[in-house]
């Protein structure tokens, strides 16, 4: 076997290897806001504390991303997803067989860290080293987690089910097969670059503090943190809205917001085929014009099925949104800036993640359930501004060197 083959074997398997990470932590995401009115009956919580979990989780996620580089570099990209999935797993179950709420949200936090150090670590090294075509379909992969999550919680929460506890530790079951897997593949990543120079004197410590000072990065990372928001938005309150403020059965609402995901997935898959013919700037204005008509559907639902269309229209449209946001931020930020950069930039969607659903709750609990959709407008909107503007300013203030991808 010649060494261009092998690294083609090796760039393949890590593909792959990606693409099943990104269905662990796309079942992680998708389970909590199906689970969540048999929780918070169990525990006797009002609607709005779920805002606290989703803390706890943001500050696991924001706090392995931020670190997310480092790490790496101290232990290498496979020992860092192997730390991350164990910890998804630890959380999984124990979240099944926590006794009391405090240790709820301790291992939903648990969660949020292994799932940020694969967010960010993975999306790094994909955009190092993979296609764009490569990095849609690893969240492509994040949408069928998504996909099958609440179809597993609503079986779980159903009349006849065996109850939520039960979901997570089927999810659990699943995480521990892919932490055997990881275990076997850790030697198949490639290193992460090298930061220190002798002839320019810089440190990775002294690139990371560039990256901190840097305002483009963390208008970057706002626009992050406002796209995360408005792709969670429907999934984590479309259940109780659809049941509580919109008359469905459970499982009927388990089936479309599994539905929006599906629609999100299929998105990812579709546009990752046909990404490398077209223009990836008016695909992404394209896509942020589709993500608004179908919040503003969702939001009018003049009937059942002109709701559930905007719905769906929106998850399919934001499909390749986040993937062209990471392929570009070499593009944008320059290729040194990046890597850190981009575990910045998952950081922020996991506080968008966070912040944005918590706040529509808080504010739901307050008026009514149907506060979410405008809520989501009013977030796609600023995400499209956000957008718009970010380039503007990259042309004149960043290097717009991109690190040649590999492994179609």
């Amino acid at each position: 076997m010649t060494v261009t083959t092998q690294r083609a074997s090796s760039s393949n398997v890590t593909a792959i290897a990606g693409y099943l990470a990104f269905i662990v932590i796309g079942m992680a995401a998708g389970l909590l806001g199906v689970a969540w009115p048999a929780m918070r009956l169990q525990y006797e919580l009002g609607l709005d504390a779920v805002a606290i979990l989703l803390t706890a989780n943001t500050a696991g996620y924001l706090t392995s991303s931020f670190v997310s580089g480092l790490v790496a570099e101290r232990i290498s990209y496979g020992r860092m997803f192997v730390l991350g999935l164990g910890l998804i797993c630890a959380g999984m179950f124990g979240m099944s067989a926590a006794p009391g709420w405090i240790l709820l949200i301790a291992a939903w936090g648990m969660v949020g860290a292994g799932g940020g150090l694969i967010d960010a670590g993975m999306n790094g090294y994909m955009a190092a080293h993979h296609s764009a075509r490569v990095m849609n379909w690893l969240h492509a992969s994040f949408g069928v987690g998504l996909t099958i999550a609440p179809l597993i919680m609503g079986w779980a929460v159903a009349e006849s089910g065996p109850g939520w506890n039960l979901g997570f530790a089927a999810v659990g079951a699943m995480t521990a097969v892919m932490f055997g897997a990881f275990l076997f593949l850790q030697g198949r990543w490639l290193p992460p670059p090298v930061h220190h120079h002798p002839e320019t004197g810089v440190s990775s410590r002294a690139a990371l503090v560039r990256v901190v000072r840097s305002p483009l990065v963390w208008l970057s990372v706002l626009m992050f943190m406002m796209y995360a928001g408005a792709e969670v938005l429907p999934g984590q309150w479309g259940f109780p809205l659809f049941t509580e403020a919109r008359g469905m059965n459970a499982e009927r609402a388990a089936f479309w917001v599994s539905a929006f995901w599906l629609s999100f997935t299929v998105g990812r898959i579709f546009f990752g085929a046909i990404m490398p013919y077209l223009n990836l700037t008016k695909l992404q204005r394209s896509c942020m014009a589709g993500t608004l008509v179908g919040a503003v559907l969702f939001w009018w639902n003049p009937s059942e099925v002109v709701g559930i269309a905007g719905m769906l229209i929106a998850g399919f449209s934001q499909a390749p949104i986040f993937p062209l946001f990471m392929i570009n931020t070499p593009k944008i930020l320059g290729a040194a800036r990046a890597q850190y950069a981009i575990g910045f930039q998952v950081a922020g969607a996991g506080l968008g993640i966070a912040l944005i659903p918590g706040l529509a709750g808080i504010v739901a609990s307050r008026i009514s359930l149907e506060v979410i959709a405008p809520f989501l407008v009013v977030t796609v909107a600023i995400l499209i501004v956000i957008s718009e503007v970010l380039p503007l300013f990259a042309v004149r203030s960043a290097p717009t060197a991109v690190p040649q991808a590999a492994g179609d």
